[in-house]
């Protein structure tokens, strides 16, 4: 008792409402969330989520559907192991609980594995809509996992990838394949301890972003009830605990984010249903994800880079 009263007088980092009334009114603002206003024909949002194997990609996807769907839900596959288990790119449609689609759709990578990591190309055209359901290819690796010869040869193969997509760009893309938010996944029990060439293709997925006019990204720390026993007994200590602030901190500098581009979260493993405040910290997240992402399209459309009429939503 004793401990838990020391720990309230902590400054608090975050302010976080935890109520009941909190937690419905967050769900109301994602359910009614739309992409743009007055086009019937832009449906949804993807948020491309990127992330270290086990860092916990799937069970975000997971622990979203069940806060809507009401029940536990195990839509994407996920595992704990060394390796990863999505091979595929995979765009998950969330429903509410009575069926609605929501209007946004999370899109699940192939986890990045020590020395392993998915080719910038793909990452370029699963943000320009040009990827759907599909299988990965082949995984790009550092250099020191392969022949300068193989390095090379992957490298032209990317290239003329590239030129190809280049060429046939002329055609228009439906902007409801396109990407308009990423979002980081990193495991906070093992940031110490990431491996470089994770560190560093995070770093190169950034530089890319910035190539695509700034994309809105988000990070999302899982596990956090991992760093500290005070968030493990009570949830709501994250928004006061020194370790989770700390961990935060370290994200900034190490990656260069904001502190309101970061968020701890807690994934559903073990309960039946998912917690109010395991619900609330996914739902900050995810509102954040959404309005960023919303920011970004009136972007496009102000700079005309979204063309809109009556018969399609495109964008060249």
């Amino acid at each position: 008792m004793k401990k838990s009263k020391s720990y309230h007088r902590l400054e608090v980092w975050r302010e976080i409402g935890w109520s009941e009334e909190n937690l419905q009114a967050l769900k109301r603002e994602v359910e009614m969330f739309v992409p743009l206003q007055g086009q019937n024909q832009f449906k949804r949002m993807n948020i491309l989520l990127l992330g270290q194997i086990g860092a916990g990609k799937s069970s975000i996807v997971n622990t979203i559907t069940s806060i809507f769907g009401d029940y536990a839900s195990h839509k994407a596959e996920s595992t704990s192991s060394d390796h990863s288990v999505t091979r595929v790119y995979r765009q998950y449609q969330i429903r509410s609980s009575t069926g609605k689609e929501l209007a946004f759709r999370l899109c699940d990578t192939k986890g990045i594995e020590n020395g392993e990591t998915i080719r910038t190309e793909d990452i370029q055209r699963m943000i320009d809509g040009e990827k759907s359901d599909m299988e990965m290819s082949e995984p790009a690796y550092d250099r020191s996992y392969r022949s300068k010869f193989q390095y090379w040869k992957d490298k032209l193969f990317g290239f003329a990838q590239w030129m190809t997509g280049w060429i046939f760009r002329a055609k228009a893309v439906d902007i409801n394949k396109r990407a308009y938010c990423v979002v980081y996944v990193i495991d906070s029990s093992s940031l110490d301890i990431i491996h470089e060439t994770v560190e560093n293709y995070f770093k190169d997925c950034r530089k890319l972003i910035k190539k695509n006019g700034g994309i809105p990204e988000i990070v999302v720390l899982t596990k956090a009830d991992e760093c500290s026993k005070a968030v493990k007994g009570d949830l709501k200590a994250i928004s006061y605990c020194p370790n989770i602030k700390m961990i935060v901190q370290k994200v900034m500098d190490k990656f260069g984010f904001h502190e309101n581009q970061i968020f701890p979260v807690v994934n559903m493993l073990t309960d039946v249903r998912v917690r109010k405040e395991t619900s609330i910290l996914f739902l900050m997240a995810l509102r954040q994800m959404l309005f960023e992402g919303r920011d970004r399209i009136h972007e496009l459309v102000d700079k005309k880079e979204i063309h809109t009429d009556l018969s399609c939503v495109r964008i060249v």
